[in-house]
């Protein structure tokens, strides 16, 4: 059985998840956190991240955008939640570019905020990397509106809107300032639809 390493208050571990339980596959979990024990993030990824996705075999796949591409190959382009070519699939791409690029600025906004003494901070570099996650939040967005009461490619879900909805959630718990409310409701609504279904629900964001 596949085993997925990390927990869900990685957003990317829980994009992960939620992709793997939509799709049925089969899997175990071990809910690293590689703050708390850096020593097995190293063991098991060079670079001490997680999501890690450790096959049968025992090879593992670091790095989430690796790791869903295989899942896709896994279960073939009838069931893939990325289109298997053309524009549909440039799009499907650029999308998830946009919500893992909100989460990396978001996620660096967080440390220069937590992990530095006060004394350290460096407001300017953290505004900046705020105003670069809201531009693409506001692009998500924009996306949204263009299609609501819809996914943000097709009538089904898909891997943009799983990124999308699980970088919303996270910043909601993590960064709020980033999304208060009305600024992006054609998003919100979006993330609202996704985090009702029992895919995402099965991996519900943990507390920091």
């Amino acid at each position: 059985m596949l085993k997925l390493i990390g927990r869900n208050l990685s957003p990317y571990s829980r994009r992960v998840a939620v992709a793997m339980t939509l799709l049925d596959i089969p899997h175990s979990r071990e809910y690293l956190s590689v703050t708390a024990d850096p020593d097995r993030g190293l063991e098991l990824n060079p670079v001490g991240r997680v999501p890690v996705l450790e096959l049968e075999d025992g090879e593992r796949l670091i790095e989430s955008a690796a790791i869903l591409d295989y899942l896709m190959e896994l279960v073939g382009p009838a069931k893939s939640l990325i289109p298997p070519h053309g524009k549909s699939r440039r799009d499907c791409i650029q999308l998830m570019a946009i919500g893992s690029g909100v989460l990396d600025k978001a996620v660096n906004a967080v440390y220069e905020q937590r992990r530095r003494p006060a004394e350290k901070i460096h407001e300017p570099w953290r505004q900046h990397l705020l105003r670069q996650a809201a531009g693409g939040l506001a692009a998500l967005d924009r996306r949204a509106a263009s299609r609501p009461d819809a996914w943000l490619l097709n009538d089904q879900i898909g891997l943009a809107d799983i990124t999308a909805a699980v970088t919303v959630t996270f910043l909601r718990v993590m960064v709020p300032e980033l999304v208060t409310d009305g600024l992006y409701p054609a998003l919100y609504a979006l993330t609202e639809r996704a985090e009702a279904l029992p895919a995402f629900q099965a991996h519900p964001l943990e507390k920091p």
